[in-house]
């Protein structure tokens, strides 16, 4: 019901007289008129913070949508619009408002006359707009000039000029430069994550030029650990990841391939928009390279669930709704995701707005391609125009046999029909394992992931169709099969157990009934291993197979057509199920298939056993098959009739061995399929209740959107972001890039810019920032290079007293901030300071106990590393835009015990005992290498009386000794075991896992 829908519609005339002539006077009645009453009236508690009754009246497409109880308004109709009878009184018991004083007479008039008149709302034009039109974050963004300042001298930038204003309006004054220890290890944990390496701060203050630091700064950017630190950053909003996630959480073997393009992009300073462009809908770009698809794989990292009976859909339902609000939080710092199952409380967002994003992810689907390594393309490049030139002689010679046969199989009827191609509802398609199974626009299934030796494939399909006569199975090659497939064996083999045929009434879909094969035919069968044995009832004892010993005939596709004993169909409608069972083993499961059925007379399905894709090469002009066509096509027909044809076996090896076949490396992409999906409204948030039915589209509350062609695509939504006019997206990115160099954003809700989040602390700074990375070409590396270079920057730390009480948090920027290091880098310094860091920059994921650095540690979603979820890393199920930062026993504990970090301390321990010099020295040593600055006198004498103490423990001790090197007794050194006590000492220094 509506009765609290208009609560706040309340109002000033004491009385209404119900059925008032509202035709007296056919005056238009402005927008603005009734925009006027809903604003000051009605969106209170029918607007972004109140929707009673589920109704809004501040945005156009709610309003017109209705609330619970249906529409509340029906253009040119007012008689049957529910608001005109709630505010009139018509029903005593639902009048609104319930209390305080009703619409004036005037008022209800002039929202009738305006319903009459057909409800007109301008587009971009409501309350919500309105209300929400003067919230800085989504106005324009405005360049100012960097005011004038006192002390001009301190100024090294414009940044400082809007910083130092602030400042001396308050009449505080900035902190003095950091030292240049201070400086130099700052530096070089914001750009890259380690500490300095030896010699380098030296350098520094030895160094008296202007420009010693602009120097030092340039050469920092320019480390390739530059990419890895920056990277990991943008990993935390990407919620990458290595596995899953779920229970099942298996490993996603390719997922570092978007990683390290990640490192690579952000070390070749891809301009931010480019960056954007790519991840987004890098595969829609023209002529698309092989960088710009992996690129995609940014959407790859959403969690998959692949457990036994998962609902496909409603898990890819999922995936999709995680990439909007991802998008939403990454790049215009907004939680779009609140939109999902209701218009946003707060900020200007709609649920049809929510899904009119979702309709540009609901139309993408997920692939695995073959991606060489950069090392490996020229190679690849040169075997693959050697193959083109092996297919083409293969082509040239004349087959007369063959074109009969294949004008034969031109004539075939077209008689299948396949789930998920001629239409965009897919069956559910799944495994009873770890095995993924990928939709293809021509309705095959690619199966990918860790595929069990045993397992079944199951397709569940509700459909209308009365009459099924038969079943088609296609086993299909692929490039990412061994061999092109069709199996997963290592030489392309498979071996089908048991098709097993069931149905159900859509009124009892539990109540499955078997239903018998009347025959079986199959195109090709291994002798021994004939298409019957998959319908004799034995799961376990042989079944279909193509293999042929010492005949490379795998890698084509093969067919087998069931026909039933009795025809399928419910007047209701029917859930029909086909298990495909696979109990041989040695992984012989199917790698990609294609499962359809038909209603032909059962007569006809015998002469079917063709694969589709044959059936529709033979169909076309012999001039307009393709050169690859025309290899399939010939390779069919001899793989059939002819396997011991030399120019078969000929071709067949030269595309076994070719680069797209054997040892290449793989990437995870996203791909636009051809047929898109229709996207509608989820009624509360739930896919199986579809709401209205929407197009692509932006945000209202936003700049419009442009399209360079009539359907609106990724790559429009990937320029609507990065187009000048949006913003958000430059401030956004502005805001990240600072809060890494300061530990907290200017806005410091860094993933809420709405009207729930922060106000900037400086937002002509932030503006000027935006502008002037759009100006530097959405350079990353230059927008840094400016921060870093700025006195604001290079303040020191150290917390003032003056500051305590009126700037605690240090907002106004006075002073830098010491924070501490997220957990891959407290675990890199140990590495590094201990020499065990191997520095080598991408590559697949390793295990926890290698010394990588903490970027490449393989990330488990549902089993973190202890470490890293001790120190506060993100769990990769949503986009993290800012890390939690706490100080807990645990972390202590782990820093002092862990293994890893025992080892780091031995190792430390070892090259200062084998130093030369006296015992002071090499305690300066240990805090250059820890701490990148000398010891304080105090700390030279605290590190030698530890130094004694433990000396002469161990010498009394040498077992003990051992114990702590991990050596028995024999090979123990008391000197050495000393200095680890020392080194373990220094590496736990507070200062070691802080950034100052």
């Amino acid at each position: 019901m509506l009765r609290s829908l208009l609560c706040i519609l309340a109002f000033s005339a004491p009385v209404l007289i119900h059925g008032a002539d509202t035709s007296a006077s056919d005056t238009k009645i402005p927008f603005e008129r009734v925009e006027a009453i809903f604003n000051s009236r009605c969106v209170d508690c029918h607007g972004p913070e109140k929707q009673k009754g589920g109704f809004r009246l501040d945005l156009k497409e709610a309003a017109l949508e209705g609330g619970d109880s249906g529409k509340a308004i029906v253009p040119g109709k007012s008689g049957q619009s529910k608001i005109v009878d709630l505010i009139t009184g018509k029903d005593p018991e639902e009048i609104m408002p319930p209390k305080g004083e009703r619409l004036s007479a005037e008022e209800v008039a002039a929202i009738k006359r305006w319903i009459d008149q057909g409800a007109h709302w301008p587009e971009g034009k409501s309350a919500a707009v309105t209300k929400k039109s003067t919230h800085w974050a989504f106005q324009p963004i405005v360049r100012t000039q960097p005011p004038r300042v006192k002390d001009a001298a301190w100024a090294k930038n414009p940044i400082d000029n809007f910083v130092l204003a602030g400042l001396e309006a308050k009449g505080v004054k900035p902190s003095p430069r950091a030292n240049p220890e201070m400086l130099v290890r700052r530096l070089h944990l914001d750009l890259l994550g380690l500490p300095p390496g030896p010699g380098v701060v030296e350098a520094f203050k030895k160094d008296s030029s202007p420009g010693a630091f602009a120097t030092l700064v340039e050469q920092t950017l320019e480390s390739p650990h530059f990419g890895e630190q920056w990277g990991r950053h943008w990993l935390d909003l990407a919620r990458y990841a290595d596995t899953d996630g779920y229970e099942k959480d298996f490993y996603r073997p390719h997922a570092w391939r978007w990683r390290d393009w990640v490192i690579q992009s952000i070390n070749q300073d891809q301009p931010f928009d480019q960056f954007t462009i790519d991840q987004i809908a890098g595969d829609l770009l023209p002529n698309a390279s092989l960088d710009q698809k992996i690129a995609t794989g940014f959407h790859r990292n959403s969690l998959l669930n692949r457990e036994g009976g998962v609902d496909v859909e409603e898990d890819r339902t999922k995936i999709v709704v995680d990439r909007v609000s991802t998008v939403g939080t990454t790049w215009l710092g907004l939680t779009v995701g609140c939109a999902e199952c209701h218009t946003h409380k707060y900020d200007p967002i709609t649920q049809k707005e929510f899904y009119q994003l979702y309709a540009f992810f609901n139309s993408v689907e997920e692939r695995n391609i073959r991606a060489p390594l950069p090392e490996e393309r020229g190679s690849v490049q040169r075997m693959e125009s050697e193959l083109t030139t092996a297919k083409r002689a293969y082509v040239q010679q004349s087959h007369p046999e063959l074109e009969r046969w294949a004008a034969k199989v031109a004539k075939l009827p077209e008689i299948w029909f396949t789930p998920g191609q001629e239409s965009y509802e897919l069956p559910t398609f799944g495994a009873n394992n770890g095995a993924n199974l990928y939709h293809q626009e021509d309705g095959s299934f690619l199966v990918t992931g860790m595929v069990d030796a045993r397992c079944h494939y199951v397709m569940m399909l509700n459909t209308e169709t009365n009459g099924i006569t038969g079943i088609r199975v296609e086993v299909m090659t692929d490039e990412m099969l061994p061999n092109l497939g069709p199996g997963w064996a290592s030489g392309g083999e498979f071996l089908l157990s048991e098709l097993v045929v069931e149905s159900a009434s859509l009124k009892a879909v539990n109540q499955l009934t078997n239903h018998p094969i009347a025959s079986v035919v199959a195109d090709y069968s291994q002798p021994g291993y004939g298409i019957e044995r998959t319908i004799d009832g034995n799961h376990d004892q042989g079944g279909w197979s193509i293999h042929r010993a010492n005949l490379p005939i795998n890698g084509v596709d093969r067919c087998a057509v069931y026909t039933l004993k009795d025809k399928l169909g419910y007047d209701d409608g029917m859930r029909l199920k086909v298990n495909l069972v696979q109990h041989h083993g040695r992984s012989h499961t199917l790698g990609r298939l294609r499962v359809s059925y038909t209603t032909a007379a059962p007569e006809q399905l015998d002469s079917q056993a063709v694969p589709e894709r044959v059936k529709e090469i033979a169909r076309k002009d012999v001039a307009a098959r393709t050169l690859d066509e025309q290899v399939t096509l010939k390779r069919y027909y001899q793989a059939t009739f002819e396997p011991e044809a030399a120019e078969f076996l000929a071709i067949t090896k030269a595309m076994a061995d070719a680069p797209g076949i054997k040892g290449q490396v793989e990437a995870q992409i996203l791909a636009e399929r051809q047929n898109s999906r229709p996207t509608h409204v989820h009624v509360r948030g739930n896919f199986l209740d579809r709401g209205p039915r929407v197009e692509p589209g932006v945000l209202a509350a936003l700049h419009p959107l442009k399209s360079s062609s009539g359907a609106k695509n990724r790559k429009d939504l990937a320029e609507w972001l990065v187009d000048p006019a949006n913003p958000l997206t430059s401030r956004v990115a502005v805001n990240h890039i600072w809060r890494h160099l300061f530990g907290e954003g200017l806005v410091a809700t860094v993933g809420d810019f709405g009207t729930q989040g922060d106000k900037p602390s400086h937002p002509e700074l932030l503006d000027w920032l935006a502008t002037e990375f759009m100006r530097l070409g959405w350079s990353r590396k230059e927008l840094i290079k400016l921060i870093v270079n700025s006195a604001t920057y290079q303040q020191a730390s150290d917390t003032r007293p003056d500051l305590a009480e009126i700037d605690a948090k240090n907002r106004w920027l006075a002073r830098q901030n010491r924070f501490r290091l997220n957990a891959e880098n407290t675990r890199d310094q140990y590495l590094a300071a201990s020499g065990l860091l191997e520095p080598k920059v991408g590559g697949q994921s390793v295990a926890t106990d290698k010394p990588r650095r903490g970027l490449y540690v393989q990330f488990r979603r549902s089993q973190p590393e202890y470490m890293f979820a001790s120190f506060d890393a993100p769990n990769s199920t949503f986009a993290c835009p800012a890390r939690e930062r706490s100080n807990t026993p645990l972390q202590a504990l782990t820093l002092m015990n862990d293994p890893l970090f025992l080892e780091c301390a031995r190792k430390l321990g070892a090259e200062i005992s084998n130093q030369a010099g006296p015992d002071n020295e090499r305690v300066s040593q240990l805090f250059q290498r820890t701490v990148a600055r000398a010891p304080a006198p105090s700390e030279v004498t605290a590190a030698l009386a530890l130094l004694e103490k433990a000396r002469a423990y161990y010498q009394a001790n040498v077992g003990a000794a051992g114990e702590l090197l991990g050596k028995s007794r024999e090979g123990s050194d008391p000197a050495q075991a000393a200095w680890t006590v020392v080194a373990r000492a220094a590496l736990n220094l507070d200062e070691v896992i802080m950034r100052e």
